[in-house]
């Protein structure tokens, strides 16, 4: 390896500021003991230009939630930013007085903010039902006859992250992307505290309230642990919830959070009572139902959801899965297919050969990078990274990702290289699962020259941090190619 980097070293040695700076760079990941044993890869390249660093380019590994950046990068290609999911709220039948003699139908349209708590442009679900029943009630609308009927239909297929690990299913982070998603589709579990090691914590309640599951703890209190250790798990479509695992010994309750199995039933359930709550009474059930046609129903109103900017701005800075799985889906079900997650796999590949990427190595199963079976290599990645860059919307998509050093920013990377050359000038994809750490992204050299870059390790032994120490050095060194002399104390270039 020492060769190729002399190679290298020679190759560019009329630009003097490459000759030493090479080497310094890969040595950062041959010299680290942590990666001792493992597998990784590194790759850089300036955009448009020469590579910088070359390591195991093609090895195939996990890329964890680095794959977001597929995913979101193809949505902006094919759907645009600006694109915004439509629910649509229907009834059938009339309105005779004040009361609607038919049915209510809420048509989902895969929008994953439907009610979340987590965009600031968007009402959490409270005010959402509210500001629906209101609509209810400018209608004239005092009284339903028919049903609350809610349809999911856009997505097909198992709705749960393919291959995650069963100890993930039930948790929030391997929610369902349901074609109605809600609140995030999660909900909290609260335990009654426990005072004692190894007794059993109690459900207190959920918030909202989940009335149509079934929750069996199986958490017990212990003094081992300080924060809360737990899974929750269900099969599939079931409303039979089971919790494992412990949570510290405290006075106080303690809260988790946990994915709902049906997301769409909770929303016809809850928006029944809503609209109850607000004085419209509902004589029928709240069911899921998928009419073959809505032509002969009355369009009441439309929801529209923020622009996919925005969604893919938090999707990438707070690596938040649903998002991403939901985005994965949405390119099948708005490229002409049924809205499953290997159609939604066959538009990504679609997206790379359109750009005449070689996607060999890309074999997927969800959008999020969730599953442990996902595979890229880091050579397709700064590939892919380097020409979204001659896109339109190029710009738009590299400021979605975490910015490195940045106090304001939302991503993880604001509390990495702050005191480097890459502080405020690297955007930087990060992913985290067992045994496997990544990033991926943009910086710039101390001349200004835009570089893409992408690591990833997979089996290492020893802790995330380490990792993290050599990946913020790959991306601190090549932030410092042109800098003739470090500054004793690193300030931060802003």
């Amino acid at each position: 390896m020492k060769t190729a980097f002399l190679l290298l070293s020679l190759l560019f040695a009329p630009l003097c500021l490459f000759a030493e700076t090479f080497p310094e760079i890969s040595s950062v990941f041959d010299g680290s003991e942590t990666l001792k044993n493992a597998q990784f890869s590194a790759y850089a390249k300036y955009a448009g230009g020469e590579e910088i660093v070359s390591i195991n380019p093609s090895l195939r590994l996990s890329p964890a939630s680095v794959l977001k950046l597929f995913t979101t990068a193809a949505a902006f290609d094919l759907l645009g930013p600006d694109f915004t999911f439509e629910t649509k709220i229907y009834y059938s039948g009339e309105i005779k007085g004040k009361k609607l003699v038919g049915d209510v139908y809420i048509k989902g349209s895969g929008d994953p903010t439907l009610g979340s708590a987590r965009l600031s442009s968007v009402p959490d679900l409270p005010v959402l039902a509210k500001s629906w029943a209101d609509r209810f009630k400018e209608a004239g609308i005092s009284k339903i006859q028919g049903n609350i009927y809610v349809d999911n239909s856009v997505f097909s297929g198992v709705l749960l992250p393919w291959r995650t690990s069963y100890q993930n299913i039930g948790n929030y982070y391997a929610a369902p992307s349901d074609g109605l998603s809600v609140r995030d589709n999660s909900y909290e579990i609260y335990f009654a505290p426990v005072s004692e090691d190894g007794a059993k914590a109690e459900i207190l309640k959920t918030e909202p309230e989940m009335s149509n599951l079934s929750l069996q703890s199986y958490v017990k209190g212990s003094a081992a642990v300080r924060g809360e250790n737990t899974f929750v798990n269900f099969v599939p479509a079931s409303a039979e919830v089971q919790i494992f695992g412990s949570v510290p010994l405290t006075s106080a309750p303690v809260k988790i959070s946990a994915a709902m199995p049906s997301p769409a039933a909770f929303m016809a359930d809850y928006f029944k009572r809503a609209l109850e709550e607000n004085e419209i009474q509902v004589k029928g059930a709240a069911l899921l139902n998928s009419p073959e046609t809505y032509e002969d129903k009355t369009l009441l109103f439309s929801y529209f959801s923020p622009s996919l900017k925005e969604i893919v701005e938090y999707t990438n800075k707070r690596s938040f899965n649903l998002y991403a799985d939901t985005i994965l889906r949405s390119l099948s079900a708005y490229g002409g297919g049924s809205g499953s997650a290997g159609e939604g796999v066959r538009k990504v590949k679609e997206f790379l050969e359109s750009m005449e990427i070689d996607f060999s190595n890309f074999d997927v199963f969800d959008g999020s990078g969730l599953s442990r079976d996902d595979i890229i290599d880091c050579k397709m990645t700064v590939e892919m990274l380097e020409k979204v860059l001659e896109k339109p919307y190029g710009e738009t998509f590299m400021h979605t990702l975490p910015v490195a050093g940045d106090p304001e920013d939302a991503g993880t990377m604001s509390r990495r290289l702050k005191y480097s050359s890459a502080a405020y000038g690297a955007f930087v994809k990060t992913g985290s699962l067992d045994r496997v750490r990544a990033v991926a992204g943009y910086t710039s050299d101390y001349a200004g020259r835009r570089i893409v870059f992408c690591s990833l390790v997979n089996n290492y032994y020893g802790r995330m941090r380490q990792v993290d120490e050599v990946h913020d050095a790959f991306i601190s060194g090549l932030s410092d190619i042109g800098l003739n002399k470090k500054p004793a104390a690193r300030q931060v270039k802003k």
